[in-house]
Order: C-alpha cells, then structure tokens, then sequence
C-alpha cells in the first residue's frame, strides 16, 4: 500500500487565486489518486507564524509515508514567505525526517526549490535517510513543470536534472506526458526505467508509415488513474493498433515496442522510438510517423 500525504498553502496572493486555481486542485489530485492524507497550511500569516502553521500541519501527518507532496511558491532556498531561512529548513527537515520511510520520496510542486545546492538539497542533508527529493528549477506551472531535478544520497551524481536521465530525444515527450497524463503525480515514485517506457509510449502515438508499403494508426487509451501499490504505478503502457486493411492489432512498451496481430503475427520496434525514422527488427527499411495523435488529457 502506498501511504502518501499533499500539503498545500491555503491562501491566494492578494489578487491571485493562485491557491483555488493550481495548488490546492494539485494537491486534492494527489488525495484521490492514492487515498493520500491531505493537509492546508495558512501560509497569508507573518512569519513566524505561518511557519510554525507549516510545521504543526506536518507533525500532525500520519507517519511512514512513502511520499510527501508539498505545493506552494518556492525560491532556490525558500518556499514563499514561510521557509526564509536554512534554520527553518533544517525545522522543515526535522519534522519531516520521522514521517518518512526509508528510501521515501518528498517532492515540492514549487519554482525553484530543486535548484543546484538549493532547498531539495539542503533539505536532504537534514533528513537523510535514503530519501529521493524532487523539485523544479524554474518558474513556471506548479506541476507541469519539466524542469524536475532529483536528489539523492546514493550512487551516482547527488543531484542531477530528470531531463539529463532520460536524454534529449525524450525531453520534448516528457513535458507532453506532464502536460497530458498524471505522470506528474507518479514519477517521484517510479524507476527511471518505467517513466522512459511511458515517455517512448507518448512518442509513438499517431499514424505512420510502415516498409514496404504498409499504414499504421497507433492509440494509447490512458487515463488518470488511482494507485495502491507500486505495481499499479508502473504498468507496461498498452494500445491498439490499426493498418491500412483495417485490422487491429495491440502492442507493449517494454524494453522494445512489441505489435501482437490477430492470428499470432507480431512486431519488434526497436526503443527509443524515433518518430524521423524507426527501426523494426528483422525488417529492412524505416518507419516514419506522419501525424503525431492525441491521448490522456489536459492535467491543468
């Protein structure tokens, strides 16, 4: 079972419905995609005040939590008005350090705050434990956003931008999946691995030409999901598949692309997909897709 909580500020800038319109609608997805604990803050008190607001919300979270999910304004080392100073960093990170599972993820839907030797990190060295922290690294949607880096006190760099994971041929997939699936809400769960699955899945939706001769219309009827465990995070993506004829087949992203057709026929496309020109194994010749499709829905 994944135990998650969504804290999010309760209260608009003046003259901004910033809370109504992003935040709290993030967090509240958050709430109903994993049964998650959900939590307002009154972030619109002075400092200390709203800090303090901040810190009792989260000492009165349930415990072992596999993800923390924070949504409000940020700065490289702050998070709007409450979280000025490292000193409240490290209260932020000492009262969060015993909620968290080991090896659990904390993300900050917030500008900023996943900058280089910013919050996220300053953060993880208070808390320690194995944690993964995301955030984002630039102004723009709380949640949208594809400037995502990861923290992290294991093997390999420290600190290092999603985008830099995944390469540049996928860069442009990832923002359309944060922009059309609930990815967004997910990924700070996932392996690398299962999220460039679904970023390959994005890339292959459309019409294409096949060698000799052949037409393929492929479609990837996803959807905002709930999720209990992490199996049901990390699903290989599935679709159907048409050609000129008519005939539908299905096909899975896993490590290749695999067509099924009705009668036992089947296909292996090479990852990553290469909409300009795509390699099917044991075929000569390249396919290309024409039109890119449609799928999932705006998240925002």
């Amino acid at each position: 079972m994944i135990n998650a909580w969504a804290i999010t500020t309760a209260d608009n800038k003046e003259g901004e419905s910033d809370c109504d319109v992003v935040f709290k609608p993030g967090a509240q997805r958050i709430r109903k995609a994993y049964n998650a604990g959900y939590s307002e803050f009154h972030n619109a008190l002075p400092n200390p005040r709203n800090r303090d607001d901040l810190i009792t919300k989260i000492n009165e979270m349930s415990g072992s939590l596999d993800l923390f999910a924070y949504f409000g304004h940020g700065f490289k080392d702050q998070l709007g008005t409450t979280i000025l100073t490292h000193q409240d960093i490290e209260k932020l990170g000492d009262a969060l350090k015993p909620k968290l599972k080991q090896g659990a993820s904390v993300i900050f839907y917030s500008c900023m705050a996943g900058s280089s030797s910013g919050l996220t990190s300053l953060l993880l060295d208070r808390i320690g434990n194995d944690v993964w922290i995301y955030g984002h690294t630039t102004y723009a949607h709380s949640f949208k956003n594809p400037a995502v880096s990861e923290t992290h006190n294991g093997d390999g760099p420290r600190w290092k931008m999603l985008t830099d994971v995944f390469g540049t041929d996928l860069q442009s997939a990832w923002a359309e999946a944060l922009e059309m699936t609930d990815l967004w809400l997910r990924f700070p769960l996932m392996q690398h691995a299962d999220i460039i699955k679904e970023l390959n899945a994005g890339r292959i939706v459309g019409t294409w030409t096949v060698p000799p001769s052949g037409k393929y219309t492929f479609e990837w009827p996803v959807v905002d999901g709930t999720y209990t465990d992490a199996a049901s995070i990390c699903v290989n993506p599935t679709g159907t598949v048409k050609d000129a004829t008519g005939r539908t087949g299905t096909w899975e992203m896993d490590d290749d692309l695999t067509i099924s057709w009705p009668g036992g026929g089947s296909e292996t496309w090479a990852r990553p997909i290469n909409p300009k020109g795509q390699t099917i194994k044991g075929m000569p010749g390249m396919a290309m897709r024409t039109a890119s499709g449609k799928y999932g829905r705006l998240q925002g």
